[in-house]
Parts: structure tokens; sequence; C-alpha cells
């Protein structure tokens, strides 16, 4: 337990907090009721918010103390693992005279559950991050601990008179601890994952799970036994969801809202082998080793041995139910209320991590009940330590790059606003890409009044180029300085870039890891829009699909080596079954290109299928001019394509076919 709590707090504060980080620390710093409101506008409960603004209010608001929850219930989780491993491995009905025996050796399975789980990169990843998933493992490892000793405690109810001889200390129990109907722990099983589901709604898909397990728990039951069985648990089942009923009524728009945007299709084996390969390497972008998936079968086939050499099959199938059930649970909802939705991460799904080193620390129970003294001295600690070394080849190499490795580490906004802040000259703009609340944790106070965030808000996406105009004339600044992150989900029609095309240019740019700083200087006063050019042009035949090019701007001018830009102003005249592509290319005198940007338009997040209908779409395209082009006067071309034949559709104007390809202009390129 030390050394889990030990590299649980290890350098917690060395990391920046990113995106998701910030966004705890916002909400935390809220009114209660403020922030219940807000939450109920995003997709996660109020729990664990709650419970960081009380801590805060007390600890302060360090790095350190932000994350500091989060490790101590990932510390708490690995006590509960070898709690609960132990439990589990005492088995449903009272123990035989032969595992009394083999009690002292079982207790190195769940040492070895527990010492896994201390070392998991997965679990040590978000034990050291402001976000609810340690505190979810936490609360759902407990509920079904006391899930399991309901379970254990009803069946033993059923057939401790038949043990009543034996000579073991569980036979000779009291009667009264047999003879109760226990319904307190199934209530406090209830009472944690209802916690669990106000910290993050994919808890509940723990409840089917455990309906599979009261189910094979109870097959051996007399009808009546497993009746009475089956309504408590009903009962309390449908507490949970009860007590969860009143907030999705409030929250519900919040979670269930379309941003439009277009994610791959949500298959059942891609969202499954998603979260093995996350368990397996942590999801910290650690190459695996092309023999991970043997691996972790191969210790959980230990661990199936382990149980069924102690004929524990019962037991092993409830704890099978506690892995796959919930995993099979939460991605056929996912595939089938919202096949292509970002809806789905493998840590929403964090607490399967601890039944399954469970399984693996059941490696150490092989054999343990053998006739044979030896082989019940040998077998234990063999399969144990088999085990031990194939999760220990995955995981020790992963958690050690991630504890010394900065390109595992996540994103440094401590260096990015740190970066951004000594260049900042008197007068400067920074515009972040919506609000970026780890951006503003780390921004001095004395800046405050040069950050402004478009658009303003978590989930907003930019619209149109209004605001940016605003915070351009409102200040009047000379440089611009760009925080972007995300920004083809916030600006997919890269409003705020486009706006600065012409009224300036980029002087540079500089990253960290997935936030752009792009650097322009403003040189019109005021800023404007662009001078847009008519261009009433409609890719695709009359009866066919068709999609319209209305206006375009472009550089009247451009140096070799630099930026070049175009911005093209699109509308569907019908809505498109086809995600076509744009070409803009910058042709010679024969009409071969010299440069080119050609991709979707706006960004794959956007494709044509999901334009609504009619609506002008902003499609801005940037170019570098090769640095040894000639200087000299260029067409500039665009077209539509479809990308799985190559077929250009053909341009129209008028009713009259035009081509391929339409020339928007001319650029005069010249040397620097």
């Amino acid at each position: 337990m030390l050394g889990a709590w030990l590299l649980r707090v290890y350098s917690l504060d060395a990391q920046s907090l990113w995106f998701d980080e910030g966004w705890s620390w916002h909400l935390a710093r809220m009114p209660l009721v403020e922030m219940a409101l807000t939450t109920a506008g995003d997709r996660s409960p109020p729990l664990y918010y709650a419970l960081l603004h009380v801590w805060i209010g007390l600890a302060g608001q360090s790095e350190f103390a932000l994350r500091f929850i989060s490790a101590v219930a990932d510390t708490a989780t690995v006590a509960l693992v070898v709690i609960f491993t132990r439990a589990w491995l005492r088995g449903l009905e009272v123990a035989s005279p032969t595992a009394c025996l083999s009690a002292t050796l079982r207790g190195l399975a769940p040492l070895i559950a527990g010492a896994l789980y201390a070392v998991c990169p997965f679990a040590v990843w978000y034990a050291q991050e402001t976000r609810m998933y340690a505190l979810i493992a936490a609360l759902c490892t407990a509920s079904s601990y006391w899930l399991w000793r309901w379970l254990r405690r009803a069946t033993q109810d059923g057939s401790r008179k038949m043990h009543a001889g034996m000579p073991c200390p569980m036979a000779r129990a009291a009667p009264s601890a047999f003879q109760t109907s226990h319904r307190g722990d199934l209530i406090t099983s209830a009472a944690l994952l209802a916690l669990a589901t106000y910290s993050h709604y994919y808890a509940i898909f723990l409840l089917p799970a455990h309906c599979l397990a009261v189910l094979i728990a109870s097959q051996r039951e007399k009808p009546a036994l497993a009746l009475t069985r089956y309504l408590q648990f009903l009962i309390a089942a449908t507490s949970v969801i009860a007590l969860l009923v009143p907030w999705l009524l409030i929250a519900s728009v919040g979670f269930a809202y379309d941003d439009g945007f277009s994610f791959p299709l949500n298959t059942i084996s891609g969202r499954l082998l998603e979260w093995m390969r996350s368990f397996a390497g942590g999801g910290l972008g650690w190459p695996l080793t092309d023999s991970w998936a043997w691996l972790l079968a191969g210790a959980g086939a230990l661990g199936i041995a382990g149980m069924a050499s102690q004929h524990r099959r019962r037991e092993l199938a409830v704890l099978l139910a506690l892995i796959v059930g919930p995993l099979l649970a939460a991605t056929i909802a996912v595939r089938v209320v919202y096949p292509y939705r970002s809806v789905f991460h493998p840590r929403y799904l964090i607490y399967v991590a601890p039944m399954a080193c469970a399984l693996f620390g059941a490696s150490g129970a092989l054999g343990a009940g053998h006739a044979s003294p030896l082989v019940r001295r040998i077998a234990p600690l063999t399969s144990g330590a088999t085990a031990v070394l194939l999760i220990g080849t995955m995981w020790l190499p992963a958690l050690r790059a991630y504890l010394s490795d900065p390109a595992l580490q996540r994103e440094d906004i401590r260096d990015a606003v740190r970066h951004v802040v000594e260049a900042l000259r008197p007068g400067d703009l920074v515009i972040m890409s919506r609000d970026h609340f780890a951006v503003t944790y780390y921004w001095p106070r004395e800046h405050d009044d040069s950050l402004v965030a478009l658009p303003a808000g978590l989930h907003g996406v930019l619209s149109d180029d209004e605001p940016v105009l605003e915070a351009l004339n409102a200040r009047q600044p000379q440089r611009v300085r760009l925080m972007l992150w995300q920004d083809d989900v916030v600006d997919p029609q890269r409003f705020i870039e486009s706006t600065l095309w012409p009224n300036g240019y980029e002087a540079g740019e500089y990253n960290f890891a997935q936030m752009r700083l792009p650097l322009y200087h403003v040189t019109r006063r005021p800023a404007a829009r662009p001078d847009f050019r008519d261009v009433g042009v409609v890719f695709g035949a009359p009866e066919g699909e068709r999609i319209a090019l209305r206006r375009s701007w472009q550089r009247a001018r451009a140096q070799a080596g630099d930026w070049f830009y175009v911005i093209l102003e699109w509308a569907t005249e019908q809505s498109p079954r086809t995600d076509y592509k744009v070409f803009v290319h910058v042709a010679g005198a024969d009409d071969r290109p010299v440069f080119q940007s050609d991709r979707q338009p706006l960004n794959v997040r956007l494709p044509m299928t999901r334009w609504p209908l009619g609506e002008t779409q902003r499609d801005a395209h940037a170019m570098i001019a090769p640095a040894d082009l000639p200087p000299g006067a260029y067409r500039v071309l665009v077209g539509v394509y479809d990308p799985a034949t190559g077929r250009r559709l053909t341009a129209y104007r008028g009713g009259h076919a035009l081509g391929e390809a339409v020339q928007l202009g001319e650029v005069e390129v010249t040397t620097p």
C-alpha cells in the first residue's frame, strides 16, 4: 500500500494541467448550485466536482492539491482490490475442509492482484489527473465488493446446515451470522453504485454486470430463496436508477445534444479492442509489443486455471461477468444509440481494470488445494510469479516511460502559456479557441485584458467571423497570438485565421503537442472581412448531386517560400451522398500544378454529407509556395472530385458546362 501511494503521489504536480483538468478546476471554483447547473449542460454529473469544490476550499488550488483526491481514491482502490480478491477466493458457500487447509496459501492471490493494480499504468495515469476516473474505480470496486459480500452471506444462509459438522472455522461461525438477510450489504452496494453514477454516467454499465452476477450466484439455490434474492436485487437496482432519474431529467439536453460532427462508426469490436489496448499499455501512446494480447491472455488463463483448481466455477463466472459485462453493455449501447458520435473513451470504463487484476491474482491459487503438500507449496508461487512476469513485461516499461519520458506526458499547457507570456508585448491580443481553462489556470492575472476566448464557453462552435472582427476592432492590436486547441471542432470553418489572412500576415508558429501558437501581424485597420468575389459556379450535373461555389477570395501576390491563401464559400443545393474532396491548384501556363491544396473541404469532422442544406460553408486553404518557384503569374484553379473513384465533377455556370476546374484568378509570385 505504501508503494502504491508513493507511486501515485510521485511528481504529482510535475506535469501541466491539460484541457479536461482545467475544466474540472473551473467547475470546482463555482458556487455549488451554479456548478450543478453548468455540469447539467456538460456530459459529466456533479459529484466529483462538488468534492473537489470542498477540497480546494481546504487545501488550495495548486496542481498537487487538485490531483490529490484522485491519488487517494486510486490508492484506496488498490486496497479494495486486495479485499475483494480475498473475499472472492473464499467462495460463495461455506468453505470445505480442503479449502480451509489451503487458506494460508491462497493469501498469495490477493497480494498479486493488489500489486498488479498498483503498477497498472492505466490506473496510475488517472490517479494523477484532476478528473473523476480514479474515484469511479474506487466506488465501483467497493460496490462490487459489497455485492459479493451480500451474495456470499445469502448463499451461506442456505448452505450452513449442510456443513454444520465440518471443522472449518467458517462452518463453526455463529448461526446469527448466516441467518440474517444481510440487506445492509446490498444497500451499501447500491448506494456506492449510485454515487459512482453521479460521478460519471458510464458507471451505470456496472449495473447489468451486477445483474448477471446475481443470476450466476443464485443458480444452485432453491427456487424460493433465489426468487427472494432476485426481488431484493431488483429493488436495489431500481433504486439506483430512480436516484439518477431526477438528474437525467435536468441534464439530458446536455449529454444528448448533437454537435453536428462526424466521427468513425463506433463498432463493438473496435471499442472493445480500444479498451484492451489502453488497459495493456496505459493509453499513453507507449508502443505495445506484438505479443500484448498473448500476455494478457496468458495471465488471464492462469487466473482461470487457479479458480478451476479450487472448483470455484460460479465464482469465476461472477468475476468474468464483472469484467465482460460493463464492456459489452457500454460498447453495445454506444453502437446502438450514438453510432457516429465521440462518446466513448477507455477511461470511462476504468473500473473494469480492478476486476481484471483480481482475475490475474487468482493465478496465485493454482494448486493451493492439491492433496500433495509439495504441489500446494510450489504451484501457487510458480503460477503467480508467471502471471506477474507476463503482466510486468507489458506494464513496467510503460510505467517507467510515463514517469520519465516527456513525449508521453500530458500536453504542456503550462509551458505554452509561459512561451506566449514571455513574448507578449503591450497591446498584443491573444485569442484562444474557446475557453481553455487550463490556459486560464496558468495565465497571469496582470495580463487578463490581453486574453480572449472565441467562442466563449466550453461547447461553443464559431459559426461566423463577427466575433473575430469585434475582438480585432475593439482592441486594435498590432500582433495577434493564437492558442488553438481542437480548432477543427471549435472553428471548423477557420473563421479566426481566415479573418486574419486579409488583414495581416503570419510571422511564425510554435506548437506544444496539440496546441498551435501562430503569431500574426495585423496591418489593416479597421479589420474587415475578405473582399470576396462572386463565382456563381455549380459542380455536378443538373440531374445529380450539386455543390455550389458561391464566392472566393485569394491573395493577389505571394512570395516564393511563403504562405498563399484561398478562401472558398460553398453550399449544397441537394444533400450529397458522397463526401467529395476539393482541390485548389496553382498552375503554370501548361496547367500543371506547381503547388496545391487537396483535401476534404472544412475538415474530416464536417464532410459534405453533414452540411446543412443551403447554408454557406467557409473553406479556408493555406498553401506554401515552393522556395524555388520562378517568379511570374500563375492561375488559381478549383475543382471537386470523388476520392473513391477520382472522378471530377463538371462545373456549370448558367447551365453551361465549364469543364472540370474553374479559374478563380491569378496570383503574382515574387522572390523574397
